[in-house]
């Protein structure tokens, strides 16, 4: 049983009553009460006098027709003896009659709905009159506890509810019974939100809730649905905590620089507040998501950082970098910052051919055009032209023009255009190249590296195979031969000749013909002409092959040696021979120049040692002709020789003919250790001994001088026959002279009476260059050597000249001088030695 003081509201009315009047009104008060409490009905039993005493106090309820529902009696007892009774099918034990208060009261425990009635409380005295009081109970029953749902599908609501900010707010206040029917409101935090209630199906009452957007004012807030239909009792009530889900206030990317440099790394970083739970920080770049490069903290409860990692590339130029900071539980809840990027690289160049040009259609004579398209930022600062790597300036007389912007236009293009070209652009991040673009050139052939005549040795009945080589772009369609002996030209059949292949170790671009010919006759040597034509036209200038009788070769000129020590000095390329012990002075090195080959190569070089005493056979030095040591002629290395004696040296040139006529060096004297020595000693005795040697040399050579000139005298009266002369210089290298070169000694030599040991006269004239034929025996004087055969000199025939610029295999250095007669090709032929010459220089033919 609950103890609830109740509060009743007590309406008296007060009336005479007397004892003989039962009909005058009782009077009635109202009291209220709620079910499930305890409540009192009052019943005034004080006596009317002092003298008299209750005897019986009686309850009745109106239902009961007249049954006491309860009784005290106290007849001849004292209150504390008195009998209670109460009926158990209305309070049973739940009621009883307090006396010692006054009024006295009816307390009846756990007041049910049942109870609810009018009562009559009767007191009989011992003398006064009886005394009757009603009492009108209303029994309250309070509602049951309210229930709040969520959302449209009445989802029962948690203590702490989850809510997002910004969503919309739906609770219904759910409560059954009451009697009166209860109130149902809601508050917040105490504040009145809504006071809109109503009866549903007689025992229900429902107040619906709406919010139209939850705030960050609702975090942690006291939502209360409070039912009421009773001041007796404190209001019923249920409520929920709000937890809401609340979005990020602020995204910032710090330190947004004003440009970043492609392909560098930088920290980027971006900070997020205000987001509840942390927020999630990804990186985009445009509408694409940058991962793996960004790490995120959480540096306090209210704050997020992540860290990018990024390296800019060059199309991030013009894009934005977007840090986005969002809420995963709260839709729409992403909040970003932008950073237009500026991105700086290093130019980005392309270069094509102008757009109305066919790369494979361009002939010589047309004009060309190249643009070169740069992507760069910041703007190019500078823009250049290549071609093979070599940059291009602008030259109009070259028909290089550059007309400004991003072009480059050649005019009237050769085929010495063609090549790589392109085009380089720098800014302050660096500079580019792009990459090259092959610039082919169309031309009629032209023979291998200019035009050019070959002259060709030959000898009756053997076939040799000429090779036409021509350059042509494309390559040519058909070859013309013809053949010219000063008598009538005449066609070669085209069965006769046969196209080849170019060889892969010369040039590209060159093709050739290949025709095999065979001399009968002398009406069979004579001028033979190749031509090639291809689409764009035919060869304007032939290639032409002289073709001559092939004979000995000629002799060898400008022979020239020089006393040394250090013989492999002169194959170092060092031309000032110097000694470094005139003790050790006993080689000679010997120089030649070739003169023609007489049509054939040459196939070696021989040098004939003799001694002048006795005229007897020394040594014989042979020279391959692959050993030389340049293409301007044989180099010889004579060791052995001992000082002070006079040599006689013949030296020949050889080919499948046989040898050369010789050229012969006389006398050839090595000089000895002590006239090489001078200023060695340190005493006054030895110096006074090298002064008597040395005035005792100089009277010596001033009579060797005396008689070399006497000698020359009468040699030079007894050999006018010889038609040409050459003249051998021998350097002197001693302790004081050491830097006289060969130019030095021979601007010395002014005539070969000069007391001048070193200039040795040759006893062959050097023939001209060009000279008509003419036939002679050999002089007396080489008949003297019993070792050396009569020389036959065969007559020379006219040459046909011309610039040898053929590029073999084995090298080929193209030298200003005189132009000779060449071999047409290092191909194979079909013989048993190969007849095409290599000569560089000035050559004369045999026939």
């Amino acid at each position: 049983m609950k103890t609830l003081l109740l509060m009743s509201i007590l309406v008296y009315t007060v009336a005479e009553v007397f004892i003989g009047d039962v009909d005058e009104p009782i009077p009635i008060m109202d009291l209220s009460a709620v079910a499930g409490y305890r409540t009192q009905l009052p019943c005034d039993i004080t006596p009317p006098s002092r003298d008299d005493v209750v005897f019986m106090v009686l309850w009745y309820k109106e239902e009961k027709d007249g049954e006491p529902i309860y009784s005290v009696d106290a007849r001849g007892r004292t209150f504390s003896q008195a009998n209670f009774w109460s009926d158990p099918e209305v309070f049973g034990d739940r009621a009883s009659m307090k006396m010692n208060v006054k009024p006295a009261e009816l307390e009846i425990e756990d007041l049910k709905a049942k109870d609810v009635g009018l009562y009559r409380c009767r007191v009989d005295f011992r003398n006064s009159p009886t005394k009757n009081q009603k009492i009108n109970l209303t029994v309250i029953v309070p509602p049951e506890r309210p229930v709040i749902y969520t959302g449209a599908r009445r989802s029962l609501a948690k203590i702490l509810q989850p809510f997002n900010e910004g969503s919309d707010l739906s609770l219904l206040c759910e409560v059954r019974g009451g009697s009166p029917p209860p109130k149902l409101v809601w508050y917040l935090e105490g504040k009145l939100l809504d006071d809109t209630f109503k009866r549903e199906h007689d025992d229900i009452t429902v107040n619906q809730l709406e919010i139209a957007k939850i705030t960050r004012e609702f975090l942690r807030a006291r939502l209360i649905c409070q039912a009421n239909n009773t001041h007796l009792i404190s209001p019923i009530i249920s409520e929920i905590i709000l937890d809401v889900n609340l979005k990020p206030l602020m995204v910032n990317i710090k330190s947004k620089e004003t440009h970043l440099s492609a392909l560098k790394t930088y920290d980027i970083e971006c900070v997020s507040s205000g987001s509840r739970p942390e927020p999630v920080i990804t990186w985009w770049k445009g509408t694409h998501q940058v991962k793996h490069m960004a790490r995120n903290f959480a540096e306090s409860p209210n704050e997020t950082r992540s860290v990018l990692s990024y390296v800019p590339t060059i199309v991030d130029d013009g894009k934005f970098l977007i840090c986005r900071a969002e809420n995963p539980v709260v839709p729409n809840s992403a909040l970003e910052d932008r950073w237009y990027l500026v991105v700086h690289y290093v130019p980005v160049v392309t270069i094509s051919l102008g757009s109305n040009l066919k790369a494979n259609d361009i002939n010589e004579g047309d004009d060309v055009y190249f643009e070169c398209d740069v992507m760069a930022n910041p703007k190019e600062y500078k823009l250049a032209w290549f071609k093979d790597g070599r940059e291009l300036h602008q030259n109009t007389t070259a028909g290089i023009v550059l007309p400004g912007g991003k072009s480059l236009v050649l005019q009237r293009v050769t085929k010495n255009s063609a090549g790589d070209y392109s085009c380089m652009a720098a800014n302050t991040e660096g500079r580019a190249s792009s990459r090259p673009v092959r610039l082919e050139v169309m031309y009629a052939p032209i023979c291998k590296d200019g035009s050019m005549t070959q002259v060709v040795g030959a000898l009756k009945q053997e076939t040799i195979s000429l090779v036409c080589g021509v350059q042509a772009k494309p390559p040519p369609d058909t070859f013309h031969w013809t053949f010219n002996n000063s008598g009538e030209l005449m066609n070669v059949p085209a069965s006769r000749f046969t196209q080849i292949k170019p060889l892969r170790l010369l040039t590209n671009h060159w093709h050739g013909s290949r025709l095999n010919y065979t001399p009968s006759s002398d009406m069979d040597y004579g001028t033979v002409a190749c031509w090639a034509k291809n689409r764009i036209g035919v060869q304007r200038t032939p290639c032409l092959f002289q073709i001559i009788v092939a004979g000995r070769p000629y002799p060898l000129h400008n022979c020239s040696a020089v006393q040394s020590t250090g013989p492999y000095a002169y194959r170092m390329g060092h031309e000032d021979f110097k000694t470094t012990d005139s003790r050790d002075a006993d080689w000679l090195i010997v120089r030649c120049m070739e003169g023609f080959d007489g049509g054939l190569p040459l196939t070696s070089f021989e040098l004939e040692v003799y001694s002048e005493e006795n005229v007897y056979h020394i040594n014989t030095i042979y020279l391959n002709q692959t050993d030389r040591m340049n293409s301007g002629g044989p180099i010889f290395e004579v060791p052995d020789l001992e000082p002070g004696r006079n040599y006689r040296l013949l030296l020949y040139a050889i080919n499948a003919k046989g040898r050369s006529d010789p050229v012969v060096l006389e006398p050839v004297t090595l000089k000895g250790v002590a006239m090489y020595t001078t200023g060695r000693g340190s005493s006054d005795d030895s110096t006074d001994y090298s002064l008597l040697v040395a005035c005792f040399a100089g009277g010596i050579t001033a009579v060797c001088i005396l008689v070399v000139g006497i000698t020359l005298t009468l040699y030079r009266r007894n050999h006018t026959s010889v038609p040409t002369k050459t003249q051998i210089e021998i350097v002197r290298y001693d302790s004081k002279d050491r830097g006289r070169t060969e130019k030095e000694a021979k601007d010395q030599v002014q005539d070969p009476l000069e007391d001048d040991p070193d200039v040795i006269p040759n006893k062959v004239d050097r023939r001209p260059d060009i000279f008509e034929p003419t036939y002679g025996k050999a002089t007396d004087k080489m008949t003297n050597f019993g070792s050396l055969d009569d020389f036959d000199y065969p007559s020379p025939s006219n040459v046909l000249h011309s610039k040898d610029s053929w590029i073999y295999p084995n090298g080929y250095v193209e030298r200003a001088e005189k132009l000779s007669p060449v071999r047409p090709s290092t191909l194979p032929v079909h013989r048993s030695h190969d007849i095409y010459t290599r000569s560089l220089r000035v050559q004369e033919s045999c026939i």
